[in-house]
């Protein structure tokens, strides 16, 4: 053994009394293992660094070079090797029995090999974990982290064995009355990871996503999931953390089915002034005959209400009969029109409806289905729908209800004043 050699090299300093000698000797074989640690580490970093270089100048594995680059792996394989070979080596500086630090340094070298071992299952899994973290399919960075967190607390375990010299199960006996701590602290892991189970075996949500929670202020894209957290990058290119659990247990809104579906709902309605409905006059049925969206639709219903006057005895300048009206008309132009533009997904429900009047007049709606999803292109569809039907609504004899402004009143008391 290397620290008996020492210390038989040291019998002949007389001022050294046997106690001394065996520590100093015990020391100076310390020093030794940990420089033959160091180097041995040193050499296996170099040839790992040596391997990743040789990679990325060949271009080899490019993705696997990157991802083992990034999470120190073979760095950690190197420090795992060298306490392999402190923990075989450890007997040749050391003596067996008799020794003062003998105790203190074998449990060092094992505290050491575990948390060398602990590293490198770490970066094995932010290996696994460059790789597939980010796959838009299904969200594994939630589970890379909660394994993390388990090999953490059992090498914390194994640790806390070796310093007590107890079996793991004792340590754990032990620690079963702090349990109610840990699960205060650890928390929110344990939500954030059943949560994150749930979110992926649900298939509720994966990276790439449009969501809204309005109650969060998050309106955009999902660009990470993790074990606790999901992050959304809004439009205007913030960044909202949203709690895991929190989109389990609130609600939010997923427009990926959206996005598949290949068209995004136009849902908007035209507030019409009541005063300026009407039933149609002969003068105004003769123009909107011109139109040929409507040409077909006003020749069949006004057969259809000739028919039914005729019928009953009804003249058409009594009330009781029935009549076209200028709001009905413009209802079917809007539908016919809707129709008619290949921007709109036809094999989606497509309808203008009335909805219930008030004080702002009567609202039309407008329910249809642009046949695209990019915002860009359907805010411009949609734009261009309510810019026609803005612009022919006096065609009809309608106007769209407007709270009166400033220039409003001024028109109105100007008016009064030219009138005295």
């Amino acid at each position: 053994m290397l620290s008996n050699w020492i210390a038989a090299w040291l019998m002949p300093v007389s001022f050294l009394s046997d106690k001394i000698r065996v520590v100093v000797a015990e020391c100076i074989a310390i020093l030794g293992l940990v420089l033959l640690t160091y180097l041995v580490a040193r050499i296996l970093k170099w040839i790992a660094h040596f391997f990743l270089g040789w990679s990325f100048i060949h271009n080899r594995w490019p993705r696997l070079t990157e991802a083992l680059r990034a999470s120190y792996v073979l760095d950690a394989l190197g420090f795992t090797l060298s306490a392999v070979i402190a923990f075989h080596s450890y007997p040749f500086f050391m003596p067996l029995e008799g020794a003062v630090l003998h105790g203190i340094i074998g449990r060092i070298v094992g505290i050491y090999g575990i948390i060398c071992v602990m590293g490198l299952l770490i970066s094995s899994v932010n290996v696994v974990d460059y790789l597939y973290g980010k796959n838009p399919k299904v969200p594994l960075r939630g589970v890379f982290q909660a394994a993390k967190i388990i090999i953490v607390l059992l090498a914390v375990l194994v640790i806390i064995s070796i310093i007590t010299s107890k079996r793991p199960m004792y340590v754990i006996t032990g620690l079963s009355a702090a349990a109610a701590v840990f699960m205060l602290i650890f928390k929110d892991p344990i939500l954030g990871f059943a949560a994150g189970i749930q979110l992926a075996s649900n298939k509720l949500l994966k990276i790439g996503d449009w969501i809204t929670m309005p109650s969060h202020g998050a309106d955009g894209t999902v660009v990470d999931i993790t074990l606790t957290t999901v992050r959304v990058q809004n439009f205007d290119n913030t960044i909202v953390n949203l709690p895991a659990y929190d989109l389990v247990s609130r609600p939010f809104q997923n427009w990926n089915g959206m996005l598949q579906s290949g068209a995004r709902r136009i849902q908007r309605a035209l507030y019409i002034d009541v005063e300026a409905i009407q039933f149609l006059d002969q003068a105004m049925l003769e123009r909107l005959s011109k139109i040929k969206l409507l040409e077909t639709y006003l020749k069949n219903k006004m057969t259809e209400i000739r028919a039914f006057n005729e019928q009953r005895n009804v003249k058409e300048s009594v009330l009781n009969g029935r009549h076209l009206t200028n709001i009905g008309t413009f209802r079917q132009y809007a539908v016919e029109y809707l129709r008619s533009l290949p921007t709109i997904d036809r094999t989606q429900t497509c309808m203008v409806r009335q909805l219930a009047a008030g004080s702002q007049g009567l609202p039309l709606e407008i329910y249809c289905f642009a046949a695209t999803t990019e915002w860009v292109k359907y805010e411009g569809i949609q734009s261009d729908i309510f810019d026609h039907l803005y612009s022919v609504m006096p065609e009809f004899g309608l106007y769209p209800f407007q709270q009166p402004t400033g220039r409003d009143v001024s028109k109105a008391f100007g008016k009064e004043t030219t009138g005295k």
